[in-house]
């Protein structure tokens, strides 16, 4: 009996995890993070004309975000030009994904982007993470705790009912966490945007800027075509990653969509 009432404390101190995640996670944490900081320079009110390009290559995100960022950029000031030709600035958006991934993980998958990359990207500031345990190092983890589980089970007069009893007992405490995992989950979604900004020089400006672009185009399964362009242009330009993600227990995609949207409006009306 005492084997059994050692199991169910030890079982209940060491905590379910799905009661863990859902008092931990209870509420929404919706996240923006920027890759880059992009500094445009000043110009005069007459000169703050600017061409938008927002478009949305996922099925998820149906928010109206061309018609927010016309609205944000009025609000500052900006006219809003249809030709490209006769704007001060450009700003090119495209929402490129919503995966229900760790954003992490996407970052890793879409931009290829290494552990110390997204670590810098996510966590601006801090140290990145300690090493992860190698499987040697685990296994020898293992190792220990199970010796000094052997080590204080010596003496427990354990008889054949004693043992049925903690069978049992480990056998209700695993259905129960079980269960509670598959209804309490911890929950992401991600949504990755790709910015692009242009701004044109001063007219007076001696050298224009000079465009340089290489594509390798594949053909077939076995061969590959390149082409290579070169042009003197009058627009600078910018390119960044907007990273917004979004974790709950049990989050579903409407809940996380607004505030997505949210974050990813105030990161753009922050460049300008």
């Amino acid at each position: 009996m005492r084997l059994v009432v050692l199991i169910a404390t030890v079982w209940a101190l060491s905590g379910c995890t799905a009661l863990h995640t859902s008092v931990a996670k209870h509420k929404l944490d919706a996240q923006t993070r920027m890759s880059e900081t992009v500094y445009l320079d000043p110009v005069e009110p007459e000169l703050r004309t600017i061409f938008l390009d927002i478009r949305n290559t996922t099925a998820e995100y149906q928010l109206p975000l061309a018609d927010d960022v016309r609205h944000f950029m009025l609000e500052r000031g900006y006219l809003l030009v249809d030709s490209p030709m006769r704007a001060q600035y450009w700003l090119q958006v495209n929402v490129r994904t919503v995966l229900k991934e760790r954003p992490d993980i996407v970052l890793a998958q879409e931009y290829g982007m290494t552990a110390d990359e997204t670590h810098a990207l996510l966590h601006p500031g801090m140290a990145p993470p300690p090493e992860s345990e190698t499987p040697e190092q685990r296994s020898e983890r293992y190792g220990r705790n199970t010796a000094v589980f052997v080590d204080t089970s010596i003496g427990a007069n354990l008889d054949g009912k004693d043992i049925a009893r903690a069978l049992v007992v480990l056998a209700v405490f695993a259905g129960a966490e079980y269960i509670g995992n598959q209804l309490v989950k911890d929950k992401y979604y991600t949504m990755l945007t790709d910015v692009q900004i242009a701004e044109r020089i001063a007219p007076d400006s001696e050298q224009k800027v000079q465009e340089y672009a290489e594509h390798q185009l594949l053909q077939g399964d076995s061969g590959a075509f390149e082409q290579l362009w070169q042009r003197d242009t009058d627009m600078r330009k910018y390119q960044l990653k907007v990273v917004s993600f979004a974790n709950k227990a049990n989050l579903k995609w409407k809940e996380a969509e607004q505030p997505l949207h949210q974050g990813l409006l105030r990161s753009l009306a922050g460049i300008f």
